[in-house]
């Protein structure tokens, strides 16, 4: 059976695309969080979550595994590094904000733009290194 130049090459290159596109498709991260938290201006109750992104999408969606429960929330790429899996809260006072999301190594981050956060520091004072949480993903 013979093929021609044409046909080999674009069988070539759209597997290409497929790998590259299937690699990327999702990021994605899922834990157990212990307490309730805020994703932008949604409150979420404790428990185990799905984190993911779309390819090509500056959106996130986080989905409580167990009521189901989903809310999406506009972020912003974060260049790879050697984070492990999780996901970083600030924590103000008495209510944790989801802030970043991390995959696999080397993989890219993903940050959460912080909403209030004003209102929220000069309620409860400012956050700083210390005051951040870090939940690892299972």
């Amino acid at each position: 059976m013979k093929i021609s130049p044409i046909a080999a090459s674009s069988f070539v290159v759209l597997s290409l695309m497929l790998v590259a596109a299937r690699s990327y498709a999702q990021c994605g991260v899922e834990t157990h969080v212990p307490f309730a938290f805020k994703v932008g201006t949604a409150q979420m109750p404790s428990g185990n979550y799905t984190v993911k992104r779309e390819a090509g999408s500056a959106i996130i969606t986080v989905r409580n595994v167990k009521t189901g429960i989903t809310v999406q929330a506009p972020v912003r790429p974060e260049s790879p590094s050697k984070q492990t899996e999780k996901l970083i809260f600030q924590h103000y006072g008495r209510q944790y904000i989801l802030a970043e999301v991390w995959g696999a190594a080397g993989s890219d981050g993903m940050a959460l733009s912080p909403t209030k956060q004003k209102n929220l520091e000069r309620a409860h004072g400012p956050a700083n290194a210390g005051t951040n949480v870090e939940i690892a993903s299972k």
